[in-house]
């Protein structure tokens, strides 16, 4: 699976499986909570990873590797630059992602 951003879908066995990437060309992603695993992820480890954030049909994660780790977090589009810095800063993120830029914004 490659870096971006999915829409968690719950199939009929009640397992969660990532969508098409989500493309979106302005504002930006702020993460709320997610999990990083060693390595990459192959599909197994991505499922195990999204249910232990118990997520639901319809919630947005984005995926991506850094120095060797796989993170998986879910996430809130936020269309104003000064409101997602300050819930990063709830959140106690170190970065958010600029869509329109396609650049990482590190607090």
């Amino acid at each position: 699976m490659k870096d971006g951003t999915y829409i968690v879908r719950i199939d009929e066995e009640g397992i969660p499986r990532l969508s098409e990437p989500v493309a979106v060309s302005s504002g930006y992603w702020v993460s709320t909570e997610g999990v990083s695993v060693h390595g990459k992820l192959d599909q197994a480890g991505i499922i195990d990873a999204l249910d232990l954030m118990e997520l639901h049909e319809g919630a947005v994660v984005g995926l991506w590797e850094n120095e060797g780790l796989t993170y998986i977090d879910r996430s809130i589009h936020i269309s104003n630059k000064s409101q997602a810095l300050a819930a990063a800063k709830v959140f106690d993120q170190l970065a958010i992602y600029d869509c329109g830029n396609s650049s990482v914004i590190e607090l």
